[in-house]
């Protein structure tokens, strides 16, 4: 109804995300505050949540529970994702959110994520006339999706985060040789079923839907921009993530392309980013701000 106000919450490994959109005359969304904050849930892993990071959880909700009253939002949904559902503790942080803040959380599986993140970004993108995979690059789990237009030929979700690389990986500053060989190893186990479905295809074209994508967009030459996507040029593309994967933190923090929040697990995104270029190289990459979030919201609002 127009009017009405909507807002979700995406609780995810790494960030939490809060989009409070409204439906305006002509029945669409139009988006009044959103926010993200750097939580860092899977910090310690996904066999527990530790006491630091539920309460950095806590903070942020209590936040973002505020925001929502502020706004005189009626219609809301709280998302839980990778760190949530495979914590030994992730009910009970969950609850403890729910407790202090009075917004239910919906613990989701990977499927379901992976289908709201479709969703996300078909309201963004046009239509396009070659298969799209999807990478939705989380703390917890990464997010693939192949399709086209309304046919879906894979969709998976897979415990290769980057707060789970670089627990696994990340020992050393920069990463030696043999950890990032180590980490490709585990990649090409992990990705053998995703590599094999892609590599029948013709050729594809590469969405990313993350943090990670977001820093590549604000570096690499555009080709096309509309409201909530760009096309990258991809020429250099394997130069500038060697680059960055071979640097220190100090060196990171003096590239301000690159968010502090994200001067840690940066690397082992961009190994998990230039592995998939290497071996199923994409015929074009977009970047497209909308993922889970408004997908989420296009279902509340039955789009």
């Amino acid at each position: 109804m127009t009017g009405d106000r909507l807002a979700v919450i995406d609780l995810g490994s790494n960030t939490f995300h809060l989009l409070i959109c409204e439906i305006n005359a002509d029945g669409l969304l139009s988006t009044i505050y959103k926010d993200r904050i750097y939580v860092k849930l899977a910090s310690g892993g996904l066999d527990q949540i530790d006491p630091a990071s539920i309460d950095r959880g806590l903070e942020a909700m209590q936040l973002f529970a505020e925001q929502i009253k502020a706004y005189d939002v009626k219609h809301i949904r709280c998302i839980g994702t990778a760190a949530l559902r495979e914590t030994k503790n992730g009910k009970e942080v969950a609850d403890k959110f729910t407790k202090a803040t009075g917004l239910t959380i919906e613990i989701i599986d990977g499927h379901r994520e992976a289908g709201y993140i479709l969703r996300g970004i078909k309201t963004a993108l046009p239509p396009l006339d070659k298969y799209a995979l999807i990478m939705d690059i989380g703390g917890g789990s990464v997010e693939f999706i192949l399709f086209k237009g309304d046919t879906i030929a894979f969709k998976g979700s897979y415990k290769i985060g980057v707060a789970v690389l670089y627990q696994k990986f990340h020992h050393s500053d920069p990463m030696s040789p043999a950890e990032v060989g180590a980490l490709e190893d585990f990649l090409e186990m992990e990705l053998a079923e995703l590599m094999a479905a892609v590599k029948e295809l013709p050729g594809y074209y590469l969405i990313g839907a993350s943090g990670s994508f977001e820093v590549i967009n604000d570096v690499m030459p555009r080709i096309a921009t509309s409201a909530h996507w760009t096309e990258m040029d991809i020429v250099g593309i394997s130069g500038y993530l060697d680059e960055i994967i071979s640097t220190n933190i100090s060196r990171r923090r003096q590239i301000p392309e690159i968010p502090i929040e994200r001067l840690d697990y940066i690397v082992v995104a961009y190994i998990l980013i230039r592995y998939v270029f290497r071996h199923i190289p994409p015929e074009k990459l977009f970047y497209c701000e909308f993922a889970l979030k408004e997908g989420v919201l296009a279902e509340m609002a039955g789009a």
